[in-house]
């Protein structure tokens, strides 16, 4: 897949793309949302690769750099549905590429027949779920205390709620009245 915006190419990952790739992972090892704990370096060239030959995982490209500022995830779901998730260096952050990078995937799928994207984010992520607001994605469920990103001093998981936002392909007959 390659897709071309404003600023931004939406593409598969290659190779050369290793630093970039760590540079925002390191980023994430202590994230409040989805951290990497373990993420390195040296896991960087085993992620790119991975990422490389996957149909799932799309690099951001900013036109400009021709730089890597993050990632598009595209996760395959059952009933013709995808998981849409992003994430950026923080450096990038704030400047509408994840909006933008969003809305150009969510048409390239549509325009692909896929059905419905969802996607879900912690209520206390501002960002992103105003970000699927911005995209014309709708809030369509609150789940309780149903993922978890951290453990307590105890090893215990500490779960978090979670909002879910999709968009259904607007070209598909609407059976929803009979």
């Amino acid at each position: 897949m390659k897709i071309e915006t404003n600023e931004l190419i939406i593409r598969n990952f290659e190779l050369r793309d290793e630093n970039d790739l760590c540079e925002y992972m390191l980023q994430r090892v202590n994230a409040e949302f989805e951290a990497y704990p373990d993420f390195t370096c040296q896991k960087a060239k085993e992620e790119v690769e991975f990422r490389a030959q996957s149909d799932e995982f799309y690099a951001i490209e900013l036109k400009k750099e021709h730089k890597v500022i993050g990632n598009i995830y595209l996760g395959k779901r059952s009933f013709n549905t995808r998981e849409l998730g992003y994430v950026l260096n923080e450096n990038y952050q704030h400047n509408g590429y994840g909006s933008e990078a969003s809305k150009a995937v969510i048409e390239y799928m549509i325009n692909q027949g896929v059905h419905r994207i969802y996607a879900e984010c912690a209520p206390q992520n501002t960002h992103s779920w105003r970000l699927m607001d911005r995209i014309g994605m709708k809030r369509e469920a609150h789940f309780r205390k149903n993922v978890s990103f951290h453990k307590d001093t105890n090893g215990q998981p500490i779960y978090w709620d979670t909002y879910v936002y999709a968009i259904l392909n607007p070209y598909e007959d609407d059976y929803s009245d009979r």
